[in-house]
């Protein structure tokens, strides 16, 4: 009996053993491959793992087979280089450079197109100066010139007639001049200049008069003895004389006919300068006048009275100004004269003689050039009379020619 319980006992020991040992090996066995199995997953799997993972739940089963799926190592492409990221960066940045490349090459072109070249600069310059007058600029060793000028000046004024009536007067003065030059050095040119004038006078509503002629031809020298450089502005000196081949004003009635010219032979003298002060180009010029008297004149004065001989004032004058080249084509100048005349002296019937007193003459000037094409330019210019001894308005416009 005693056999009998200790064997009944000791089979229930060797049962109870036998289960207590059985149980944490088949525990142990699904968490130790989730483990392994969650190394190669992510964190959302990893959390959905951990929350539904059950020793026999069909999830523990998924991770198991994942894991045996995986290859041995879990992140390959962290030891890995990448192949293509590479490439791609420098193919990037060659392309890149050479979009670079072409930028700074069109924004050099760009400025080239907007720079202006020596040789436009030069002649921009040549423009401007030539705008405002001949005595400038000088043309090259051998060059004949050849210039076609028109000029319309206006004049208007109160007339008393017969000390109890006033009159307008008002003077139209139209006159075509044909300029010839030629440069016997490059330093020196001379110029003769033909005007035909036509003029036309009204006083009130019914005396009118008007004339053609021709008026008086004048001829020139301008010479630039220092070369200009850096410092030294171009300096031009000009000579001139005016021959009377018009119809003098001492010759005719005044009554009744007009005159196309001085009536005197007049000298000139002239000192001219300009510098380019970037973007403008500065100009101004002094001249001196001298005129011979004119002697065996027999015009009548009044009714009684002749006048035998003038002497007329000496003038001197000045003009200042400057230019700026608008575009390549086009150029706009600004500038004003003035001009003081000294007192005349007229002798009638060779016994009497009576003097004029001073005057001051003053006009303001608008001028613009055109290039036409790159040997042709037009010059127009606009003056605006200051004194009553002025036009009231004058437009002149030229063409000048080289060959």
């Amino acid at each position: 009996m005693k056999n009998r319980v200790f064997v009944y006992w000791l089979s229930v020991v060797f049962i109870a053993c036998m289960f207590f040992a059985a149980v944490p090996i088949q525990a142990q066995e699904p968490f130790r491959g989730t483990q392994l199995a969650l190394r190669g997953l992510n964190a959302d799997d990893e959390e959905t793992a951990a929350d539904d993972a059950t020793p026999q739940s069909p999830q523990t089963k998924a991770i198991e087979t994942k894991k045996n799926n995986l290859p041995q190592n879990p992140r390959p492409e962290a030891n890995e280089p990448k192949k293509d990221s590479a490439p791609q960066s420098l193919e990037q940045e060659v392309k890149e450079l050479k979009e670079e490349v072409q930028r700074i090459r069109s924004e050099n072109e760009a400025r080239k197109r907007l720079e202006v070249p020596e040789e436009e600069k030069s002649k921009s310059v040549e423009d401007i100066l030539s705008a405002v007058g001949n005595q400038y600029t000088l043309l090259k060793k051998g060059t004949i010139g050849l210039q076609y000028g028109f000029n319309y000046s206006y004049y208007s004024g109160d007339v008393i007639n017969e000390a109890t009536r006033v009159e307008r007067r008002s003077n139209h003065n139209l006159t075509n001049i044909i300029t010839g030059q030629y440069a016997l050095l490059n330093n020196l040119t001379m110029s003769a200049s033909v005007p035909f004038a036509y003029k036309y006078n009204l006083v009130g509503t019914s005396s009118s008069q008007e004339s053609t002629d021709l008026g008086d031809i004048s001829l020139g020298l301008t010479m630039q003895p220092l070369k200009s450089g850096a410092s030294l502005p171009p300096i031009i000196f000009s000579l001139g004389v005016s021959l009377p081949t018009g119809t003098s004003p001492y010759s005719v009635n005044p009554l009744h006919s007009l005159a196309s010219g001085s009536g005197l032979y007049t000298f000139s003298g002239g000192l001219s300068v300009s510098k380019v002060i970037d973007p403008l180009v500065a100009f101004g010029n002094l001249t001196y006048n001298y005129s011979l008297p004119a002697s065996g004149l027999s015009q009548r004065w009044g009714t009684s009275d002749t006048l035998t001989k003038v002497e007329p004032g000496n003038s001197i004058g000045m003009a200042l100004g400057f230019g700026y080249a608008l575009s390549y084509q086009a150029s706009l100048n600004l500038s004003a004269q003035l001009s003081y005349s000294f007192n005349s002296r007229y002798t009638l019937n060779e016994t009497s003689s009576y003097e004029s007193g001073s005057s001051l003459a003053s006009t303001f000037n608008v001028g613009t050039g055109w290039r036409i094409t790159p040997t042709r330019s037009i010059y127009v210019s606009l003056g605006i009379g200051l004194t009553i001894n002025d036009p009231d308005l004058s437009l002149s416009f030229t063409v000048p020619f080289e060959f």
